[in-house]
């Protein structure tokens, strides 16, 4: 399969079937076989550069279109946006641009498109820029919403948040590649071996259990590492894991993970505490549970899975007895757009409300567990002011009390409440927000 045939199927899978890009571009380069490292370089920028710039494709292609974008078979959409993204964004002459992709639709629905998809191509051809956008100043979720395709309602939620130019460079920042992040409990002694390999590696900046990788895939950072542990995980996951319980590394102790999956924290937290120290990882879906608790025994960590809802008291567990407690509550992943792109087009204002709603929950059910005066950190990896900010208020009004933070917690990362906040414009992190309060 070429390029373009693979990002085709991903993208109509990531429509069509709601798959995540990450997964199915993944999978698709495993079936694909021996590719061509080209080939599957450049599939991956058309997945993620198309979905990342989808919404102001959308509105390049809609004066050509006769019909709503929206309207279309998925087919012809997804052949409409890839097509767009190499004519506006990469400068792949017309021909290639407009003829392999209508050759794409042509095998997707026996030819039905095809020939929409190719007139409003040609037409897109012959001016191929993107739409201007409206001074930054005037409008400037308008500027937001179209020069970096984000969705309105998100743009205006993160100019009245963070105002119109820290919100700029958040959504250009999300427009970017994110770059990978490995965790080691022997961190310096990973980035001797990685680099005696001859990979870039560098100890990540804030986290002191990080390792930044440049130019090197994780196949090829196992090789190197020889069998020293290791896990892909961002710096900000890392930093959310020390914000809960940096104070208690190389302490025996007690600490409950909720909605657990896929494991980075429970096994970061596992790996800072000393040796009798245990870790209990609460996840609600059984198959998560299940890989959860197959992999922390493949490590050797001492991580105990229980397949239970954290919104709901958790049968078996003693109350008041962790030493700390960390809910990395489910949100609506706005902190992880570079990753997830596709999250542009499928989450809507209302998602927010319900997502915070949730986490409430989860927390209040959760607290119970904290010693008495133990933290109860709340974060998320989204970005918004309901989720994050506005429920921490919220528990404050209802008289949980902050917690002090762990010391050593780099000030840049703090906000005006003394939460954390990272944001990839600022850290070059994935988004994410928490805050601790202390257990009465």
């Amino acid at each position: 399969m070429t390029a373009r045939e693979i990002a085709f199927q991903v993208l109509l899978r990531v429509d069509a079937g709601g798959a995540y890009a990450s997964r199915a571009l993944d999978a698709a380069l495993a079936s694909a076989g021996a590719l061509d490292p080209r080939e599957a370089g450049l599939a991956t920028e058309l997945v993620y550069g198309t979905l990342r710039r989808a919404l102001t494709l959308d509105a390049a292609l809609a004066p050509r279109s006769q019909r709503a974008l929206g309207a279309l078979d998925p087919a012809a959409r997804t052949a409409l946006r890839l097509g767009a993204y190499q004519l506006l964004y990469l400068g792949t002459p017309a021909h290639a641009a407009v003829g392999e992709t209508v050759a794409l639709a042509k095998r997707a629905d026996h030819g039905r498109a095809a020939g929409y998809v190719n007139a409003v191509l040609r037409a897109l051809a012959r001016d191929p820029r993107p739409p201007e956008p409206p001074p930054l100043d005037s409008d400037p979720a308008g500027h937001l919403a179209l020069a970096e395709a984000l969705p309105r309602w998100l743009a205006e939620e993160w100019v009245a948040w963070l105002g119109p130019e820290q919100a700029l460079a958040l959504a250009r920042a999300m427009n970017q590649p994110a770059p990978l992040t490995l965790r080691a409990p022997a961190r310096d002694a990973l980035v001797a071996r990685l680099r005696a390999a001859g990979i870039a590696a560098e100890p990540t900046a804030r986290s002191p259990d990080g390792v930044g990788v440049q130019g090197a895939s994780v196949a090829a950072v196992a090789r190197a590492a020889g069998g020293a542990p290791f896990q892909v995980q961002d710096e900000a996951a890392q930093l959310v894991t020390l914000f809960a319980a940096g104070d208690l590394r190389g302490r025996q102790a007690r600490v409950l993970d909720a909605c657990a999956a896929p494991g980075g924290k429970a096994f970061h937290l596992a790996e800072l505490l000393a040796e009798g120290s245990e870790v209990v990882a609460v996840e609600l879906h059984p198959r998560k549970a299940d890989a959860l608790a197959r992999e922390a025994a493949r490590r050797g960590l001492p991580v105990r899975v229980v397949c239970a809802d954290a919104a709901r008291p958790i049968p078996g567990l003693e109350e008041r007895s962790f030493d700390a407690v960390l809910v990395d509550a489910p949100c609506a992943g706005l902190g992880t757009l570079r990753r997830h792109p596709e999250l542009k087009l499928r989450r809507r204002p209302e998602d927010l409300g319900r997502m915070a709603d949730l986490q409430r929950a989860i927390l209040r059910s959760m607290a119970r567990y904290a010693r008495p005066g133990a933290p109860i950190t709340y974060s998320v990896c989204s970005l918004s002011r309901a989720e994050g900010p506005e429920v921490a208020r919220a528990l404050v009004a209802d008289g949980w009390r902050r917690a002090p933070n762990p010391p050593a917690l780099p000030a840049d990362l703090l906000d005006g409440d003394g939460d954390l906040l990272a944001l990839p414009s600022r850290h070059g992190t994935d988004g994410f927000y928490a805050a601790r309060f202390v257990g009465s």
